[in-house]
């Protein structure tokens, strides 16, 4: 694992380079949340984990993700779970993630909106994201919840991330979204 300081550089960063309105407040967001201390739920448990796990997306995304606009693969692979940060209020992390930004003023284009927001939905409308696919598979591949052979493990079995993981497509790096 990167180190803390190095990964949240690195974060702050990537950020500042995308020059969209809102970046200061959502820097300021991050800095006072518990974004770079805390892990996530099943995977990356340890402390900065949360942060760990954005960069290892956002690094899977742009080694196998073109197509897209890099800001776009920055902003979601970064973005995806930063509502884990605010309290449960019986939405997804991926709603709350699109709010605090709303928030912080910091404009979403709508692919970015419905890849941020309905990550882990099966709705058509998220199944019909391009761009959602891509953040569902990083973030799979990531959070480790799937092995070579393509399926998942057993602690978080989740058949999208079967499906995009044991494609051919994906076993050979190449993928099309």
């Amino acid at each position: 694992m990167q180190n803390i300081t190095d990964t949240k550089q690195r974060i702050i960063d990537t950020i500042r380079t995308l020059g969209r309105p809102g970046t200061d407040a959502v820097i300021d967001y991050l800095n006072h949340s518990t974004f770079f201390r805390r892990g996530c739920y099943g995977h990356h448990k340890e402390f900065g984990g949360l942060a760990q796990h954005s960069i290892e997306v956002y690094d899977h995304m742009l080694a196998h993700a073109g197509g897209f606009p890099s800001d776009s693969i920055a902003v979601v692979a970064l973005f995806h779970d930063l509502g884990k940060t605010r309290r449960r209020d019986g939405r997804g992390h991926g709603r709350r993630s699109v709010d605090i930004l709303t928030e912080c003023g910091y404009p979403l284009t709508a692919d970015e909106r419905t890849a941020i927001g309905r990550h882990h939905s099966h709705s058509p409308e998220a199944q019909a994201c391009r761009l959602r696919r891509c953040l569902k598979t990083a973030d799979c591949y990531s959070a480790r919840t799937w092995t070579p052979a393509g399926l998942c493990k057993p602690q978080n079995p989740d058949p999208n991330c079967t499906q995009y993981l044991s494609s051919r497509a994906f076993q050979a790096r190449t993928l099309s979204w």
